[in-house]
């Protein structure tokens, strides 16, 4: 199938890496990208075209990009009149997500999220989570690849919600584990804290450069934790905990 891919970032360009050696065409647009992008996508063998050109030409298109560009990409994707399938893999609040599938109106329209890392066939799994009517379609772009799909709802709204729930744990934890490295190394207890790491439900106080080496990531994990806020709200639950920790990764930015 010829498929667009929004934008080959870390998770992104490996995703459709996974894509091309299942036998898809993955096209992207260079205009405007990094460096950075260009080499994971060249890397990845996907194929450079203009926007007009890569959505025209599309099946589908796969959204995977930082949160907080999603909604401006299915703006401009669905302006461009798309009618195929269009997978939004990006950790979105039910708000976000329904501006998302209003956007495509003409598309059939996937939510996803992944878990785990980039996909490299190595011990931690990389699961695509996948809700909609149209969600077994879209698992079977990834057949025999070392992408996992899951098809976990009939409704859009669940792939996030799976997403989500995950992240709130596993970088809530990190965000957690930040603090505790930045709090010893003001009483000047760093020693104490990583000597706990013997503990069983202390593997993230292994290495006191935590904070520094999350610092990259940081931009991006904000605005999810963001979308996390909003997610919670809108199930009753506590979203300003989502909020408190969000203040970890600005502050890291």
């Amino acid at each position: 199938m010829r498929i667009t891919v929004f934008h080959p970032g870390a998770m992104g360009s490996r995703l459709a890496g996974e894509l091309v050696s299942a036998g898809h065409t993955v096209s992207w647009i260079p205009e405007g990208r990094s460096q950075a992008s260009v080499e994971r996508a060249e890397a990845a063998g996907l194929v450079g075209q203009s926007f007009a050109e890569a959505v025209a030409g599309a099946e589908v298109v796969l959204c995977s990009c930082a949160p907080q560009g999603a909604v401006d990409i299915a703006r401009q994707v669905g302006g461009a009149g798309f009618t195929g399938l269009y997978v939004e893999a990006n950790p979105l609040s039910p708000v976000s997500l329904r501006e998302a599938q209003s956007a495509v109106p003409g598309a059939t329209f996937v939510d996803a999220g992944v878990i785990g890392p980039p996909p490299s066939g190595g011990a931690s799994p990389t699961h695509l989570m996948l809700s909609g009517g149209a969600a077994g379609d879209a698992a079977a772009l990834w057949a025999g690849t070392t992408v996992t799909p899951r098809v976990v709802g009939a409704d859009p709204g669940a792939a996030s919600a799976a997403k989500s729930a995950y992240a709130l744990y596993n970088k809530g934890k990190a965000a957690l584990a930040v603090l505790a490295f930045q709090l010893a190394e003001k009483h000047g207890v760093t020693d104490a804290l990583v000597a706990q790491q013997v503990r069983a439900d202390a593997g993230s106080l292994r290495d006191p450069e935590l904070p520094e080496q999350l610092r990259s990531v940081a931009w991006r994990w904000g605005p999810e934790f963001d979308e996390l806020a909003a997610t919670l709200d809108d199930a009753g639950l506590e979203g300003d905990a989502a909020r408190a920790l969000r203040q970890v990764w600005t502050k890291l930015s």
